[in-house]
């Protein structure tokens, strides 16, 4: 897959003079968001990392046709970190950009090195709807260098992002069909991948706010993380973990696949692991509600610490704000408009 270029961190840091577990200590304690590229003259790779977390990896060992993914890659790629020769460039991504393109690592090629001289791009991406496929179209200029990825759902264009000869690559839906004008117009090859397991499959309700669920996860992952970070900061390490937990068990009558017992859902070391199956909307609103009533469990043990709520509503609606598009699809703004009241 043609990867985005992000806005860059750091470049050509070389693993010779760099000490690569600091490194990830400090884009941890950043809740940096982003891929870090990892080159070595016989292998390379990538590492997905979403509010300072690695969620995925990707690395290309030998020849560079031996292909790995997941954590057998990301075990690889930290081992080989620790090696000489090696080059490292840190590039800046949203949670949700990178989500996408870190969810879209399994997957299996249909159609290779497709020409817009003999192939309807258009009528295909009609053909992929009927199919409600799943995956990607890798798209290249006719003298094969690379333009962007189409991303489609259920086989509707859920996400796209253009690369262009310089700069960080442009992410926009709103784009999607100039995008595919311009390809048809100016001539084009593209290859088109089907992409594999569950984790690129979104709600079918619309009326859950549509979009990956992966995205949704990380969403709640980050505002469960920053108001952890805030009450432990306040009143000690552990604070939020142990009211939280005791509001999950207070609602788990009406959200049954957020009771600890159930092992559905966990929360821990800022993570969400959820193997359950609910409908967005109520996983929003069971959180939504498990998160007022930690908050409330927690303001009654430190009532003199006035200054805690100010902080945590200007916290959590700066992050709201930078993730305005992803918040309003899913209607996680209005479930948790009550948490600023």
């Amino acid at each position: 897959m043609i990867i985005p270029r992000g806005e860059a961190r750091h470049q050509n840091l070389l693993t010779t003079y760099t000490d690569f577990s600091a490194l990830l200590s400090t884009l941890e304690l950043e809740g940096f968001s982003g891929i870090i590229q990892i080159d070595f003259p016989e292998s390379k790779g990538l590492l997905f990392i979403d509010s300072g977390r690695v969620i995925n990896g990707e690395a290309q060992t030998g020849d560079r046709s031996k292909r790995t993914i997941g954590p057998e890659a990301v075990q690889h790629l930290l081992s080989l970190s620790k090696h000489k020769e090696g080059v490292l460039n840190i590039y800046r991504l949203l949670p949700e950009q990178v989500a996408i393109v870190a969810n879209s690592l399994e997957y299996e090629i249909l159609f290779r090195d497709l020409s817009t001289d003999f192939t309807r791009l258009d009528r295909l991406l009609l053909k992929l709807k009927e199919e409600k496929h799943n995956g990607f179209i890798e798209i290249f200029t006719k003298e094969n260098q690379p333009v962007g990825v189409l991303f489609l759902q259920d086989g509707e264009p859920a996400e796209m992002f253009i690369t262009p000869a310089s700069g960080p690559s442009v992410f926009g839906r709103k784009s999607i069909s100039t995008f595919v004008e311009n390809a048809i117009k100016e001539g084009a090859i593209f290859n088109v991948y089907k992409s594999q397991g569950k984790k690129v499959q979104e709600e079918k309700s619309a009326a859950e706010g549509g979009g990956d669920e992966r995205e949704l996860i990380l969403l709640l992952q980050e505002t469960l993380s920053k108001t952890e970070q805030l009450v432990d900061g306040v009143s000690g390490k552990g604070k939020f973990l142990s009211a939280f937990k005791r509001s999950l068990l207070e609602k788990a009558d009406l959200y049954p696949f957020l009771d600890p017992f159930s092992g559905e859902f966990n929360y821990e070391d800022g993570s969400i692991q959820f193997t359950g199956e609910a409908p967005g909307k109520d996983l929003i609103d069971g959180i939504g509600e498990c998160l007022r009533d930690t908050l409330a469990h927690v303001e009654e043990e430190l009532p003199k610490n006035k200054m805690f709520s100010l902080k945590w509503k200007a916290e959590l609606e700066s992050f709201f704000e930078t993730h305005r598009e992803a918040m309003n699809r899913w209607g996680i703004d209005v479930m948790f408009s009550s948490l600023f009241q």
